[in-house]
Parts: C-alpha cells; sequence; structure tokens
C-alpha cells in the first residue's frame, strides 16, 4: 500500500511549485526543464487537468512495490528515491538512485509490471501522472513521445553508470564516488545522507563498515554536517578521494542539474 504523508521539505532544497493538480502549477514547476513536462509549450498545459496528483513521501516509505503493476509514472521533484530488486541469489541489489527531475515507474506505459521497488531516501516529493492521461496528451503533443524516449534513455545510462560508480576501487572510493553523485553544486553542494544501511547496500559494503567510513570522512575534512541528515562535502577534496588513482573521475560522478 502507498502511503504519503506530510514532511517538510529541508532548507537546502529549492522550493517546488505550490502543492496542487494540473495548470497552472506543471506550468511553474521549478523542476519542470529537467522533467517530463519540458516538452510541452505554454498553451499545452491547458490540456492538463487535475488528475496529476503532488505526493510526499517519508523515509523508507514504498512508492511501488516490485512486479507491482502500476498505472500511473512520477516524477521526482524533491529528494532521493532508490530503486531495487531481487537478485538471483535472494538479496536486494540497487539498481540506481533516482534523483530530483528524474521519471520512474515507466514499465507502466507498457504496460507491464515495475522492474523496480521505489523506496524514499528521507523526505520525497513526487508528481503521479497517470498513464491514461500520458497516452492522450501524447496524441495531442507528439513532442511529448520523444521527451518520453528521453527519460527511457536516461535511466538506462544511469543504470549502467551506477555499474561503474560501485562497481571498482575500495569502499572508501566508491563511497566517495557516491556523495559526490549526490551533491548539488547548486545547493553548495548539500546532499541528503542515506542511512548506513542503505549506504552499505548502494555501495555493496556493510553497515558498519558504511558507518566508519562517513565518520572518518567527516574526521578528515570532506565533510560536514549542516543540518538533520544533511551534509556539505569538499569537491575537490571528496574528487580526490574518489580518483586517487589519478584516472579522469567517471562520467556517473557527473550531477545532474
Amino acid at each position: 500500500m502507498i502511503r504519503s504523508e506530510r514532511m517538510e521539505t529541508p532548507q537546502v532544497i529549492a522550493p517546488t511549485c505550490t502543492p496542487g493538480h494540473g495548470t497552472p502549477y506543471c506550468q511553474e514547476c521549478a523542476v519542470r526543464k529537467s522533467a517530463l513536462f519540458a516538452a510541452l509549450q505554454a498553451e499545452d498545459f491547458g490540456r492538463l487537468h487535475n488528475a496529476i496528483e503532488d505526493l510526499r513521501f517519508s523515509n523508507t516509505d514504498v512508492l511501488f512495490e516490485e512486479g507491482e503493476q502500476t498505472t500511473a509514472v512520477y516524477t521526482i521533484k524533491v529528494g532521493l528515491v532508490k530503486l531495487d530488486r531481487v537478485a538471483v541469489h535472494g538479496e536486494r541489489r540497487a539498481a540506481r538512485l533516482a534523483q530530483r527531475g528524474d521519471l520512474i515507474g515507466m514499465e507502466s506505459c507498457l504496460p507491464a509490471p515495475s522492474f523496480y521497488r521505489a523506496t524514499a531516501i528521507g523526505d520525497v516529493r513526487v508528481c503521479r501522472i497517470p498513464v491514461e492521461m500520458l497516452n492522450t496528451l501524447q496524441a495531442q503533443v507528439p513532442a511529448l513521445r520523444l521527451a518520453i524516449l528521453e527519460h527511457w534513455f536516461r535511466a538506462l545510462r544511469e543504470t549502467d553508470d551506477w555499474a561503474t560508480l560501485v562497481g571498482a576501487g575500495s569502499t572508501a572510493t566508491r563511497l566517495a564516488r557516491l556523495l559526490l553523485k549526490l551533491a548539488n553544486p547548486q545547493f553548495q553542494d548539500t546532499f541528503y545522507l542515506p542511512c548506513r544501511g542503505d549506504l552499505g547496500m548502494l555501495i555493496g559494503t556493510r553497515l558498519e563498515t558504511a558507518s566508519r567510513l562517513v565518520a572518518a570522512f567527516v574526521r578528515d575534512g570532506l565533510m560536514e554536517r549542516v543540518g538533520s541528515h544533511v551534509y556539505r562535502l569538499d569537491r575537490a577534496a571528496m574528487q580526490a578521494r574518489a580518483c586517487s588513482s589519478g584516472d579522469d573521475p567517471p562520467r556517473a560522478l557527473q550531477m545532474k542539474v
């Protein structure tokens, strides 16, 4: 069961639209340029209606389950969403982290069961867009079809990048790469730090190891705490830690803005 509830957005995150449905809020949304409706022109927003829901989720809330047949896609406006699935040996493995501006749940457009479980990391705010409305809008606005394909491509690239991000190097190097991925230069390189258990899953190590590394990064000045679960990193120092071999940083470290 999807559970949405009220939450407070961390101050380091830029505000999104005024809570509401459809036009004019979608046209004024702060993440519109990187989200699905970037393809729409001003006149197209009159085609939207109140089926679009502005939902809020708290840490560990599940947006949808692996294998669930959903009827909507989700645009992330605030926060992080972990996408994971059960591996062959029965353990859950993270496929990637979805961030501000990403579109998730696109399997519902086929339609097909969800390939991943989507879980909120910290406070999350999304727009839930019914596939039925999306299909109607695609017929009226052909540019929207290309936008959906572009989001499919971005998701595939991000999943491939994830293997590069956490698939090689020491545990400390993998953590440094992950934190560089999470930190947003637009907001003074601040980021929401997932719980130690999630960090361990994301970089493929034990909770205790992740906890020790975070403490070491703080002690060494690579990052500092600026709020509840919110940190700011020293990008140059963290980049040096992530690329200690002297190689160029992998493309996976490039943050979407």
